[in-house]
């Protein structure tokens, strides 16, 4: 069997910076037979934070605004990420079929509206909800996997745990300036499957893939557009740092509006500058008042570009 692919960089206008992404091209005779394991597989031979399988239409329906895709970790598949979003999107409207409008994911439906200089805007499906533990309550100060900087470890214990879908979950780590961000490490690697008390609410929010996710919020950064609140921010959970996670960032701008902002904001999340891969995420939110003066999340878009980097064939043995 032989399978085309693209990489890209996600979150970036130039090659070699932001996030890499691999995009593989299923077509609709082969759905079926492409198993979850053989694409786990896939995913592991690319080694990237995640690898994407668009799933081509059947002849018969070529015209529709709908593709299908499924997003790989090394060693799993997720319901939901962003660079993975922005960059197949990226590929999709400019580069493959320019009429597709909607990208099914295992999360739900995510409209791409084009922008100017190749930028996409997704419309995510988001499906929030605010953890009642954090980890100070699930594990002691000195736990494996934490930070052996105190103040870092002390921010830790007390994030708050956030699901910006069931399946996607982040410990949002606040730290007080970017010095301290420039110390968090990428060795410190925290098993959330093995914790000795469960860390997330019972019942549909209880599985789920679950990351730290660090960050300093800079204010409104000279430069940058007005009303924009700016944060620079790393995730370094599974042994290396991804350079961008659109879907943190995504649950990071949900949290703080709903938390603190008390009503719609734009973002701009800088992500990757300590490893030089510098990835530039957007994020915008509506919303809405509730009773009792509560604050609802209507809409999450996440911004951003890509470019391609190669393009290639993959070939697997043992299919005819």
């Amino acid at each position: 069997m032989a399978l085309q692919f693209v990489t890209l960089d996600v979150f970036t206008s130039q090659r070699l910076q932001g996030n890499p992404l691999a995009v593989v091209t299923v077509p609709a005779a082969l759905k079926e037979s492409l198993t979850q394991a053989t694409k786990q597989n896939i995913a592991r031979e690319f080694n990237l934070s995640e690898t994407v399988f668009l799933h081509e239409a059947a002849e018969s329906d070529t015209g529709s605004e709908e593709r299908h895709i499924d997003i790989f970790t090394i060693g799993r598949e997720i319901p939901f990420a962003g660079h993975p979003t922005i960059g197949t999107a990226v590929l999709v409207k400019y580069h493959l079929h320019p009429h597709v409008q909607i990208l099914i994911t295992k999360a739900g439906p995510i409209g791409i509206v084009p922008q100017p200089a190749n930028h996409i805007r997704a419309k995510i499906p988001h499906d929030v909800h605010l953890h009642s533990r954090t980890l100070a309550d699930v594990v002691g100060a000195a736990a494996a996997g934490l930070s052996p900087d105190p103040q870092i470890r002390e921010a830790e214990l007390r994030a708050p745990v956030f699901s910006i879908v069931k399946g996607m979950t982040f410990v949002l780590v606040k730290l007080p300036s970017l010095e301290l961000l420039s110390r968090v490490g990428a060795g410190n690697r925290l098993d959330f499957d093995g914790l000795p008390k469960p860390l997330l609410d019972e019942g549909p929010w209880g599985d789920s893939f679950v990351s730290r996710y660090y960050y300093v919020d800079v204010g409104e950064e000279e430069g940058e557009e007005e009303g924009v609140r700016a944060i620079r921010a790393r995730m370094v959970e599974l042994g290396f740092e991804d350079p961008a996670t659109g879907s943190a960032a995504a649950a990071l701008a949900a949290y703080l509006t709903l938390r603190e902002e008390k009503t719609g904001r734009k973002f701009r999340v800088t992500q990757g500058v300590e490893i030089g891969r510098k990835s530039d995420i957007s994020v915008e939110t509506t919303t809405k008042g509730g009773a009792e003066g509560e604050v609802g999340l209507v809409d999450l878009w996440l911004g951003g570009t890509a470019v391609v980097v190669m393009k290639g064939t993959l070939t697997l043995d043992g299919f005819a």
